[in-house]
């Protein structure tokens, strides 16, 4: 109960939901590189393990030398003693000795005294003449008795102890450690002992004794060297698992042995006084000893363990700190998903029986259902294509078309397309038609228009391009784009098409048609004239076509034109606000009805009733008209008239002063939307929602009308509008030292920085990092 109650608290953190697809990814991109550091971890741990093993081998390596060479010293002593030409003679000397055997024992302890210096590990040594009774040291001549009784005290034996040990038996290398001694003077010495019989190549002769006295305390002075570099205990090890000499002053039993160490060098893992130790050995390769460096284990793996800690530690921080900056990163990117699948459902319910987690279920359904309108809507669309075009074609013929209809965009969205600026138009109507009753209904005359409209543009566009559009019934209108490659015949180009279609309709269809052709004019803005040329011409062809047969000439019948098509056009033309368009239209039916009589003519004064008439309309519908002008229109009379120039001079002024006031109140109506729409991009450019389509939902219109009227008015994309303002409020912010780049972009509009890095340097050619840097550069400088 209590996590349902979370989990209708807290939408995004349900298990299922996108939220934890997110999170789930980024702590499984977490554990994989947890895992990895797991074994770069253990591989590093062996390899500091080896480190510490390579540098406790070297350190024993190094000690192998140095000890070897001072026993290496021992030894050539030895071979110098034994091979001495001298010592021979003097090995079979009896007691008593005379005057000559007396001088060379004398010269042989002055031979002894040339190889004392050769190692500081030598103490003193001594041959044993056991015939002679005499010990012979380097300048000394004496006996056993002095020596060991007087001189040199070991504890424990005196000189009949020694003589029995020296007489014992065949000495080969043998040491005796652990041995003390105090002198004359009482000063206490350690010392190891080393008795070799001579002469050494005849081992059943033993007629002397080579006995030399190792100061200990020299060798244990280098071993503690090495031993506190190693931070352990080093034991010299003979084959008989004696310790010959040590760093540890209560040496105990050790818990392996000589034979426990194979190889030359190598490493044991023991316990020592229960605690685990790590042995490590080498060979000397002079007595065959092992040099054993014992260091407890936590002291051998010391900088292993330190590795272990810190990485142990590194791991719990990382997948500490992983974990919530996965549920940081887990909950910003989902916050969009969120806003998207609540600008998707808009309260509606979420499918069920979904796969996956919901909300990708619910974009995915709202793509398709968007697919689906959209294709719909294109159908639709293309099904009313046609009618579309067929409807800007009539406002295009008649004028009536706005500006931002006539943008190329705007007409290739419909279907249409011309080819160069220069147009006309042609009128068509249906006079009589011997196959139809005097009264056709609608579908007979829907018949005749098509008929018509579709030959006449198949007509059209032999040569040229040309639409053709229903205007009335039975009247149509033809509108044609010349080719740019026919430069002076457009006039009989036109003709042409004019003579053929008659013909074509009058014979195979029976028609009789009044057709009204006008001038050929230069640009889109001039169909408007062509349009008011063709309906004049079009009236003077009734009126010739009514005069067939008459005693009455066409010329003799007094002309008045202001067909209902002139009037709308003029008023679409004031109401748009043109003020050019309207003055021409005006000068044109005033020139129309002008027979450069002075004074006033009935057509004239009729000309200028009807035209206070439409501009007195005109006035009803505007919001702050003037009453003046109204009053002034209300009183407008024929008899009241004397110059017709004059009050049409006055008409057109108010005609271009009402024209001025319709454009002035669209003006501020469409400053009022401006301002509305870059209000709300200014004050949501941090929101990476903001598009055309919020902005159109909020303004209340739609999308296509919100993007052509910005361009219209600014110039400019509301698209490229927005990526303004973002890039100037970026600007700022990147000037600040205490923003970064990320921050920028969220505070832009951008959920991340990688697309907003695209963004700002497609518009300004350079990176967010790298336009900081040149602004710090400009100020530094």
């Amino acid at each position: 109960m209590r996590n349902a109650r979370i989990a209708r608290k807290y939408p995004w953190l349900r298990l299922k939901g996108a939220w934890s697809a997110l999170f789930w990814s980024y702590m499984a991109i977490l554990l994989l590189l947890i895992v990895i550091g797991s074994l770069l971890y253990w591989r590093a741990n062996d390899v500091v393990e080896h480190s510490v093993e390579q540098t406790n081998s070297a350190m024993l390596g190094q000690l192998r030398e140095l000890a070897d060479g001072q026993f290496q010293l021992m030894e050539q002593l030895e071979q110098q003693i034994a091979n001495h030409p001298k010592l021979l003679p003097l090995m079979g000397k009896t007691a008593p000795m005379s005057d000559r055997d007396q001088y060379d024992m004398i010269a042989m302890a002055e031979e002894l005294q040339r190889y004392k210096p050769l190692t500081p590990f030598i103490y003193d040594y001594y041959i044993y003449l056991p015939k002679s009774g005499t010990m012979l040291g380097p300048g000394v001549k004496t006996t056993p008795d002095i020596l060991f009784n007087e001189v040199n005290r070991f504890d424990g034996m005196d000189a009949w102890d020694w003589i029995s040990r020296f007489d014992s038996g065949y000495h080969y290398r043998t040491f005796v450690p652990g041995m003390h001694t105090s002198n004359a003077l009482g000063e206490r010495n350690d010392m190891i002992a080393y008795m070799q019989t001579l002469p050494l190549v005849d081992r059943s002769k033993r007629k002397a004794t080579l006995f030399i006295m190792i100061n200990d305390e020299q060798l244990r002075k280098m071993l503690n060297t090495l031993a506190q570099a190693g931070k352990g205990e080093i034991y010299i090890m003979d084959a008989s698992n004696r310790i010959i000499s040590s760093t540890k002053s209560d040496e105990g039993e050790l818990p392996f042995s000589y034979g426990d160490m194979h190889g030359d060098e190598g490493k044991l893992n023991t316990s020592l006084s229960g605690q685990n130790t790590v042995v490590s050995y080498a060979t000397s390769s002079v007595y065959g000893w092992k040099y054993v460096l014992v260091v407890p284990r936590g002291v051998y793996l010391q900088e292993v363990n330190e590795v272990r800690k810190w990485a142990l530690s590194l791991f719990i921080l990382a997948a500490f700190t992983g974990a919530v900056v996965s549920l940081y990163l887990a909950y910003r990117n989902y916050r969009p998903i969120r806003a998207l699948v609540s600008a998707a459902t808009e309260g509606a319910d979420a499918p069920q029986n979904k796969q996956g987690p919901l909300e990708y279920e619910v974009i995915r359904t709202w793509i398709q259902s968007a697919r689906l309108t959209e294709t719909e809507l294109r159908t639709r669309l293309s099904q009313q294509a046609p009618m579309i075009r067929l409807h800007l074609v009539s406002r295009l013929i008649k004028g009536y078309a706005d500006p931002h209809e006539l943008r190329p965009e705007s007409l290739e969205f419909v279907g249409i397309r011309f080819v160069s600026d220069w147009f006309a138009i042609v009128l068509i109507e249906v006079e009589k038609w011997s196959d139809i009753p005097a009264d056709p209904d609608d579908k007979e005359w829907l018949f005749v228009n098509f008929v018509i409209s579709n030959i006449a543009s198949e007509l059209g566009n032999e040569r040229h391009v040309a639409y053709a559009a229903e205007l009335d019934q039975g009247k149509l209108g033809l509108l044609v784009n010349f080719n740019e490659a026919v430069d002076e015949c457009r006039s009989s180009e036109l003709a042409s098409i004019t003579e053929r279609l008659d013909q074509v309709l009058r014979e195979r269809f029976r028609l009789k048609l009044v057709m009204g052709t006008s001038l050929v004019v230069d640009g889109l803005q001039a169909i408007g004239e062509a349009f008011r040329d063709a309906l004049k011409k079009l009236d003077q062809s009734r009126m010739r076509s009514a005069a067939v047969g008459t005693a009455t000439l066409p010329e003799q019948l007094v002309a008045y034109y202001y067909p209902l098509d002139i009037e709308q056009q003029l008023t679409n033309y004031v109401k748009s606000g043109e003020e050019d368009k309207t003055g021409q239209l005006l000068d044109a039916l005033f020139a129309d009805h002008d027979d450069g009589r002075r004074g006033s003519t009935p057509t004239r004064l009729y000309l200028l009733m009807h035209l206070s008439s439409t501009l007195f309309r005109i006035t009803q519908s505007m919001p702050g008209a003037d009453r003046n002008l109204v009053n002034r229109l209300l009183i407008l009379h024929p008899d009241h008239v004397h110059d017709d120039r004059e009050i049409f001079a006055q008409l057109r002024a108010d005609f271009l002063d009402v024209c001025r006031l319709w454009k002035e109140g669209r003006s501020d109506s469409g400053s009022r939307m401006l301002d509305r729409i870059q209000r709300i991009v200014h004050e949501r450019y941090g929101q990476n929602m903001l598009s055309v389509g919020l902005i159109a939902n909020e303004l209340g219109i739609t999308q296509p009308y919100l993007s052509s009227f910005f361009k219209k008015a600014t110039g400019q994309t509301i698209v490229e509008y927005i990526a303004r303002i973002r890039i100037e409020e970026a600007k700022k912010l990147l000037s600040k030292e205490d923003f970064t780049v990320a921050q920028v972009a969220q505070a832009v509009g951008y959920s991340n920085d990688i697309g907003f890095i695209r963004f700002f340097k497609k518009h300004e050619g350079i990176t967010p990092g790298q336009y900081r840097t040149n602004i710090q550069t400009e100020h530094s400088s």
